[in-house]
C-alpha cells in the first residue's frame, strides 16, 4: 500500500512518499518509482533481500550491447550489489515469513535516499531493522549502503553474506563474458565483465565496514569466489539492545565512461575503481552521504517548484517528477540520451525516443539550457545514423531512429511485439520503418532551443545542420499525387499508433512543412549573413540544391483543413473509420484494455486514438491554427483519445487550459500526475514513464502558468487551477533566469538580468529589469 501523504518526520512534508506494507506480489511498483540514480547510472530499488518476481537493475548510462544478431541492442543489466544474503540463527531472513510490523520504505526525494525498516518476529525473536541506500550526486560512479540490525528480545547469532553478483541478466539476456575476481586485503571486492559484443568493460567494487554497539569490528570475512559472482560473509553474534551497523561501500567504472574516452586500458581503469573505493570506504557512509545531499541541495535551488494547493500531493507530484528527470539525465555526458524509463527498468531497452525533444527537453530549456544543449548534441552526433537510415530506405538526408541507443548505431527498434489475441501471433512493430515524425520533432527542439536561449554558437556548430539535413530527408520522402497535385507522405505512423499505415497524418505533414519551412528561412540567412558557414554547409551537404528543391515543393505539401465541421481529419480514412461506445475503455483500470477485445488491426478500422495527435500539432504549432478550430477538434477527438500512452495526459491537459476547461485540465494533470506516483500498484512495472514526468512540469509551467515561446518571444498567460492559490519556479530566457511567483491574480518577475527583457503577458509587451509585479 503505498502512502502520499507522509509527515514523519515533519522536515520532509511533501517530500516524500512511502510503502506502508510489504507485497510479495507488487514487488516492481517500489523497485522503479523508488530507483535511484545520478545520470551516470541508475539502480533499481529491489530489496536487500531477494524474492521471486524481482527485478535487479543496475544501468551505467550509453553501455548498449546486442546479446545476439537476432536482438536489438539494450542497456544490459550490470552485476548486483545490492542484495544481502542475511540469516538469523541459521534461518535466511525473508518477510514473507514470520510477523511484519511498522514496516515502511520511504524515497527521501529532498535528499535523494531510499530508507526501509520494521521490526520482524519469527520463532520468537523480535528484531529491528533498518536500511539506507542513496547512488551518489557528488561522485558519480559510487553507491553507499547501510543496515542496522537490533535483536529486541535476546540474543541472535547473526550473518550476512555481501557482494557482487553477475548471475543476472536482462530477463534472460547474458550481455557479459565471465569476468575476472579477485579480493583485495579480504576487504576490497573487484569484478570485471565485458560486454559481449560492444566490448565494454565494466569494473565494479565494493567494500563493507561492520560497528557493534558504535565501535568498528574489524572481523575476518570468510570468501567466495563463484561462477560471475564473488562474496564475503560476516558472522557476529548480538545480545538483546546491541545494534550492528553495516556499510557497504560500491564503485562502478566502464570503459565507456568519458575519462577514459581516448582508448581505456583496463589496467588504468581498475586502479581508479579501487582508489575511488578505498577513499569512500575510509570516509563512511554519512560523510559521504553528506556530499551527495548538499548536491541535491543545488539541485532544488536550480529547479524548485512551490505550489501551494488545497491538494498537497501535487508539490509531491513534481517533486517526484523533477527527481526522476535528473536521475535519468545523462548531464556528464553528451554521447548518451534519455531512455523512455530513463534507467529505472528494462522497459524499451533504454532506448531514447521523441519523448526526449517534445515531452522532457522544454524542462531543461527553460531550467538548464546547458542540458538541453547536451541532449541536442546527443542527437548531432546521430547524424551518421540518422543519414545511414535514409540511404537504405532510398531518401536523402538525415532520417532519425524512432528508436535510438549509442548515436552511431542508427535504428534499433524491435521488428517484433506483444501477442495478437485474434491470430496468436507476435504483432509486428512498424514504428521503426515507418513512424518517421521524430525528424522534424528534433528539428523542432533544435529550433525551440534557439529561439529560447539565443544560442548562437551551437547553432553553428550543430543546429544549422541538423535542420538542414533533416529537410532534405522531408523533401525527398514526399510523394507527388498527380489527381490532386499535392504532394503527399503516404504510409505512415503518426503520434497515434493505433493508426498504422496511414496516408498524411495531419501531425506528420504539417511538422515536415515546418521542417522544411525552417530550413529555407536558414538557409537564405546563412547565405547573406554568414557565408563562410554556408559555403561550409553547402559543400557538405549540398544546400544550394536542396534549396531548388524546397523552394519547387513547399508551397505543394498537402496540409489537411478543417471540414465543413471544423473537423481536421487526423489522417486521409480516420474519419470515415467506424465509432463505437468507448465507455468502458475510457475509464480503465490499466491502459490498453481495448486490446482484450480487439486486436490493433481492428481497433485501427475504428475512430479510437491512442494518444494526443492533432492535439500535439495545436500545441507544437498553436499560432497557426484559430481558437475555434482548436476547440472543435479538441471536443472531436478527446472524447476518442484513451491516453493509452502516458505522453498523451499532458498534452490534453494544457490544450483543455488553453480553452478555459480549468477543471478538466486539473483532473487531466492529476490523472498525469498519478501515472507512476499513483495507487495503481502495476503501473510502472518495467520502469518509470519518463516523457509523462516532463509532461508534469510542462502542465505546470507552459500550462497553467501560461508560459510558452511564439514567434521568438517568451509569453505568460496564467490561468491557475482552483485547487491553487500560489505557484512559483525559475525560468531561463536568453541566458537569463527569472524567478516567477503567481497567485490567482498577479504575477511577479524577478531577473538577474542587467538588460532589459521584454515579454507578452496576457497578450501585452512588458519590458523587464530587475524586479516587476503585475496584474492579470
Amino acid at each position: 500500500m503505498m502512502h502520499y501523504n507522509t509527515t514523519e518526520p515533519e522536515e520532509l512534508k511533501h517530500w516524500s512518499f512511502s510503502e506502508t506494507e510489504f507485497d510479495p506480489l507488487a514487488l516492481a511498483k517500489c523497485e522503479s518509482i523508488m530507483s535511484l540514480g545520478n545520470g551516470y547510472m541508475g539502480l533499481r530499488s529491489a530489496a536487500e533481500e531477494s524474492y521471486i518476481g524481482e527485478k535487479r537493475n543496475l544501468f551505467i548510462n550509453g553501455t548498449f550491447n546486442k546479446f545476439d544478431q537476432y536482438e536489438v541492442t539494450e542497456l544490459p543489466n550490470a552485476a548486483d550489489i545490492t542484495r544481502l544474503d542475511i540469516r538469523i540463527d541459521g534461518v535466511r531472513f525473508s518477510l514473507e515469513r514470520g510477523e511484519v510490523r511498522e514496516y515502511r520504505r520511504l524515497l527521501n526525494l529532498r535528499d535523494a535516499e531510499l530508507v526501509r525498516g520494521f521490526v520482524w518476529e519469527y520463532q520468537g525473536k523480535r528484531i529491528r531493522f533498518e536500511f539506507r541506500r542513496y547512488v551518489s550526486l557528488a561522485h558519480k560512479h559510487e553507491i553507499g549502503m547501510r543496515m542496522t540490525v537490533t535483536p529486541l528480545n535476546g540474543r541472535i547469532s547473526l550473518s550476512v553474506t555481501s557482494g557482487i553478483d553477475g548471475q543476472v541478466s536482462n530477463s534472460g539476456s547474458q550481455h557479459f563474458h565471465e569476468g575476472e575476481k579477485r579480493i583485495y586485503d579480504k576487504t576490497y571486492i573487484e569484478l570485471i565483465q565485458t560486454t559481449t559484443e560492444s566490448k565494454i568493460d565494466f569494473v565494479l567494487g565494493a567494500a563493507h565496514r561492520l560497528f557493534i554497539g558504535g565501535t568498528e569490528a574489524n572481523l575476518e570475512p570468510k570468501m567466495d569466489i563463484d561462477r560471475r559472482r564473488v562474496a564475503v560473509t560476516y558472522t557476529v553474534d548480538l545480545e538483546q539492545g546491541q545494534t550492528l551497523e553495516f556499510e557497504k561501500a560500491a564503485a562502478v567504472f566502464t570503459s565507456r565512461d568519458l575519462e577514459f574516452a581516448e582508448g581505456p586500458r583496463l589496467d588504468d581503469i581498475r586502479e581508479m575503481m579501487l582508489a575511488a573505493l578505498k577513499e569512500q570506504h575510509a570516509a563512511g557512509y554519512e560523510r559521504r552521504f553528506e556530499d551527495h545531499r548538499r548536491a541535491w541541495e543545488k539541485v532544488w535551488d536550480q529547479y524548485r517548484v512551490s505550489i501551494k494547493s488545497a491538494e498537497p500531493f501535487d508539490q509531491l507530484a513534481v517533486r517526484f517528477a523533477i527527481y526522476h528527470l535528473v536521475i535519468m539525465t545523462p548531464s556528464h555526458d553528451r554521447r548518451m540520451g534519455i531512455g523512455a524509463k530513463g534507467l529505472t527498468g528494462e522497459g524499451y531497452k533504454g532506448h531514447s525516443f521523441w519523448d526526449t525533444e517534445i515531452f522532457i527537453l522544454p524542462f531543461y530549456i527553460y531550467t538548464n539550457p546547458p542540458v538541453a544543449r547536451s541532449l541536442l548534441e546527443y542527437r548531432y552526433l546521430g547524424l551518421e545514423g540518422a543519414r545511414s537510415k535514409a540511404l537504405q530506405n532510398g531518401y536523402s538526408g538525415a532520417m532519425y531512429p524512432w528508436e535510438a541507443a549509442w548515436p552511431s548505431d542508427g535504428e534499433v527498434t524491435p521488428e517484433w511485439g506483444q501477442v495478437d489475441i485474434v491470430t496468436g501471433k507476435q504483432t509486428r512493430i512498424w514504428s521503426g520503418v515507418i513512424e518517421q515524425h521524430i525528424t522534424s520533432d528534433i528539428a523542432y527542439a533544435v529550433w525551440h532551443y534557439y529561439m529560447a536561449t539565443g544560442d548562437q554558437e551551437f547553432m553553428d556548430s550543430f543546429g544549422y545542420e541538423m535542420i538542414l539535413d533533416t529537410a532534405k530527408f522531408w523533401a525527398s520522402r514526399l510523394e507527388w499525387n498527380e489527381e490532386q497535385q499535392t504532394y503527399h507522405i503516404n504510409n505512415v505512423v503518426g503520434p497515434d499508433e493505433y493508426k498504422e499505415h496511414v496516408n498524411n497524418n495531419a501531425f506528420t505533414n504539417y511538422m515536415a512543412h515546418f521542417n522544411i519551412r525552417l530550413a529555407m528561412t536558414y538557409a537564405e540567412e546563412l547565405r547573406v549573413q554568414k557565408p563562410a558557414l554556408f559555403d561550409r554547409l553547402n559543400s557538405k551537404l549540398g544546400v544550394e540544391a536542396a534549396m531548388d528543391e524546397w523552394s519547387d515543393k513547399i508551397g505543394r505539401i498537402y496540409l489537411p483543413k478543417p471540414n465543413q465541421d471544423g473537423i481536421i481529419p487526423q489522417d486521409d480514412t480516420y474519419l470515415q473509420k467506424k465509432l463505437v461506445d468507448l465507455t468502458p475503455y475510457k475509464s480503465q483500470a490499466k491502459v490498453g484494455s481495448i486490446f482484450d477485445d480487439y486486436n490493433l488491426d481492428q481497433v485501427g478500422e475504428m475512430q479510437v486514438s491512442k494518444q494526443a495527435d492533432i492535439m500535439m500539432l495545436f500545441f507544437l504549432l498553436e499560432d497557426q491554427f484559430p481558437l475555434d478550430v482548436k476547440k472543435a477538434n479538441y471536443d472531436y477527438y478527446e472524447e476518442k483519445t484513451l491516453h493509452d500512452s502516458s505522453l498523451s495526459l499532458s498534452t490534453h491537459c494544457i490544450l483543455a487550459n488553453d480553452l478555459g476547461d480549468r477543471e478538466l485540465a486539473y483532473r487531466l494533470f492529476r490523472r498525469a500526475a498519478e501515472i507512476d506516483l499513483g495507487p495503481y500498484m502495476h503501473s510502472s512495472d518495467a520502469g518509470v514513464h519518463s516523457a509523462s514526468l516532463g509532461g508534469i512540469w510542462k502542465c505546470i509551467v507552459m500550462g497553467f502558468a501560461g508560459v510558452r515561446m511564439l514567434g521568438g518571444a517568451l509569453h505568460m498567460n496564467p490561468r491557475l487551477p482552483e485547487a491553487w492559490e500560489e505557484v512559483s519556479f525559475p525560468l531561463y530566457w536568453r541566458g537569463h533566469r527569472i524567478e516567477v511567483h503567481l497567485d490567482r491574480t498577479r504575477i511577479s518577475l524577478n531577473t538577474d538580468s542587467e538588460e532589459e527583457l521584454t515579454l507578452i503577458i496576457g497578450g501585452n509587451p512588458v519590458k523587464l529589469t530587475g524586479a516587476l509585479q503585475l496584474s492579470y
